[in-house]
């Protein structure tokens, strides 16, 4: 991750740790008065608060390797679907004990200040050194989109870099086609190391179809995780046998093999007239795109950082054109963004998979 990427990481949280630790302190307050005060307060509405928020919150603009590093500073399980989950977790329980909840909490909130407190820190430093980023014009006609080849999808040669970029040369290709547009239109425009991340800046069509083909693959993957944890946790309650259990594994197996007619059929839906070329050229996309999935690949969305009122231009002659950039925004936002739910949802059931397996996904 680059300076500026982390930057903007820093950006982020300080510009939204005032709401979310405004909703953790009107929350564990009552707790406190409740953990050593024999006069109880009520605390439904602050817990539907925080929980309301926690699960609203917008990762658009955040990259994988960005959340990523959230998790790494111990506020990641804090925040967004997780940290609606913590919260419910810690206070909506059989066994809640106002003093263990206060505990967890207030460990979650001076977890939350001290990473504020570094990000803000490292704020400064950049802005003493001059390195702080420019200040650009947002491109509202692309979108990032970060290509990860992790675990059976690694690249360790200049062999299996040849065949993922060509594989990547056809999944782009057969999207781009079916939005009728050349392949050409998305441009590379980075790269990493570590595990490596292949940076592209997608057009706004392209990059729609590819995040709502990305979200039904991810739903595919919660819904055989999700499988998964029901075979270990019958397993763990002795109730699992070979009948029920090759019966579950069926299922899984089912699923895998619908999800390319099912990804296709959703595809149709939105270009009911594709021609026999784009058709073939979308169908050998998304059997690729399984493939990488299935192999522990991962794609990344990073949306425009620009609200509709710096979309707008003041000339009348660009208000049209505007306009339209602005509603293909829009949808390659709410794919984007139903993508990451599917997307944390399934990083939940595969944690709790691990947890309970022991073993790694």
């Amino acid at each position: 991750m680059n300076v500026n990427e982390l930057e903007k990481l820093a950006r982020w949280y300080n510009q939204h740790f005032g709401n979310f630790y405004t909703l953790y302190q009107n929350l564990i307050s009552p707790i406190q008065n409740n953990s050593n005060q024999s006069s109880k307060l009520p605390l439904e509405n602050e817990l539907n608060s925080l929980i309301s928020y926690l699960s609203k919150m917008d990762f658009d603009h955040l990259s994988l390797q960005q959340i990523r590093i959230l998790d790494e500073l111990g506020v990641g399980k804090y925040l967004g679907i997780a940290g609606a989950q913590f919260v419910e977790d810690t206070v909506r329980t059989s066994d809640y004990d106002p003093s263990t909840a206060y505990e967890r909490l207030s460990l979650a909130s001076s977890n939350l200040v001290e990473t504020n407190s570094d990000f803000r820190n490292y704020i400064q430093s950049i802005e003493r050194l001059n390195l702080a980023s420019k200040i650009e014009t947002a491109d509202v006609d692309h979108v990032t989109i970060r290509v990860g080849f992790q675990k059976d999808a690694e690249i360790n040669n200049l062999a299996d870099w040849k065949d993922s970029a060509k594989d990547w040369y056809d999944i782009i290709r057969g999207i781009a086609l079916a939005a009728d547009e050349a392949p050409e239109s998305t441009k590379v425009v980075g790269a990493s190391t570590g595990s490596i991340i292949l940076i592209l800046a997608g057009t706004l069509s392209v990059t729609t179809l590819l995040a709502l083909i990305s979200g039904r693959l991810a739903g595919v993957a919660r819904h055989v995780i999700g499988i998964a944890n029901e075979i270990e946790d019958l397993r763990h309650k002795k109730f699992l046998n070979q009948v029920i259990e090759k019966e579950l594994k069926n299922q899984q197996d089912a699923a895998k093999k619908a999800a390319l007619d099912d990804i296709l059929a959703i595809v149709a839906e939105r270009l009911p007239n594709l021609d026999g070329e784009k058709q073939a050229a979308l169908t050998a996309s998304v059997k690729k795109l399984l493939v990488f999935n299935e192999k522990g690949g991962s794609l990344d969305f990073v949306a425009p950082d620009i609200d509709d009122e710096d979309a707008q231009e003041t000339t009348e002659a660009s208000q049209e054109a505007q306009g339209l950039a602005q509603i293909d925004l829009s949808a390659a936002r709410r794919a984007i963004h139903e993508y990451q739910q599917v997307r944390e949802q399934l990083k939940l059931l595969t944690s709790a998979y691990s947890t309970n397996s022991g073993a790694e996904v």
